[in-house]
């Protein structure tokens, strides 16, 4: 579905991506991970064609999205963005939300996006808040909203630039629920995260990001328990501390 081909990215002289290569396929959810400043969000922005690329190419079904001729909204369509900062519109309601995007991109009349809005935030447990502003909702309830606004665009796969690391710790739950509910149903996602358990439990491919570049990809299973990077290595080490620390209170 997506594949990524030699991707580098530079702001002036700062090469933030250095010669990126991986691929999605329909059903995937391939975490990628890595210490901050590693080019994790810089990728997923590039790939959403929020950030230019400065050469490669970006193929989706074969085609290259950089090319001159491509209709970047109905690209954004098929690929869904869900932002650590929400990014909901203030001034609509929860309903308005999902509703919005189906009506002017996808050119909906206004009572299928109605149904469509409704059906996603049921999804994702927000029906009870289809007529509250963001303001009125917990930072675990807007990432919601914004994970079903994402859905009724229909999209053929899903980004997820870290969704949890807004949030206050006992709001992380609920957002991760939904995720896991969705790669149960077999949506394709990419997600940028610090949430190893999820790279771990939930992925069935997780690329890790040292320096601008892939230093290691494979399945979570080997990827975790036998990591060959050393990079690797000392960044699990330092989450199984973390882990152990909170076990332990």
């Amino acid at each position: 579905m997506l594949s990524i081909e030699h991707l580098s990215k530079r702001f002036g002289e700062n090469e933030v991506l250095k010669d990126i290569n991986f691929q999605v396929r329909p059903g995937d959810v391939t975490s990628i991970i890595g210490a901050s400043g590693s080019g994790k969000s810089t990728l997923l922005r590039c790939i959403n064609l929020l950030e230019s690329a400065t050469s490669g190419k970006i193929l989706f079904h074969g085609q290259n999205i950089l090319s001159d001729h491509v209709n970047e909204a109905k690209y954004r369509a098929k690929v869904g963005m869900v932002f650590q900062s929400f990014n909901l519109f203030n001034n609509h309601t929860v309903l308005s939300n999902c509703m919005v995007g189906q009506i002017k991109v996808l050119k909906k009349p206004k009572e299928e996006a109605y149904d469509a809005a409704l059906l996603y935030l049921d999804k994702v447990g927000m029906t009870s808040h289809i007529n509250a502003k963001p303001h009125q909702l917990s930072g675990g309830q807007k990432q919601r909203v914004a994970i079903a606004r994402a859905l009724a665009m229909q999209p053929e796969i899903l980004l997820f630039d870290e969704p949890t690391s807004a949030l206050d710790p006992e709001m992380v739950g609920e957002v991760l629920d939904v995720m896991k509910a969705l790669a149960k149903e077999g949506t394709t996602m990419l997600v940028v995260t610090h949430e190893m358990a999820f790279a771990r439990d939930v992925s069935n491919h997780v690329v890790y990001m040292y320096d601008g570049k892939i230093e290691e990809e494979g399945e979570p299973k080997n990827l975790f328990s036998r990591p060959k990077s050393p990079q690797l290595k000392e960044f699990l080490s330092r989450f199984t501390k973390t882990d152990q620390s909170n076990d332990a209170t």
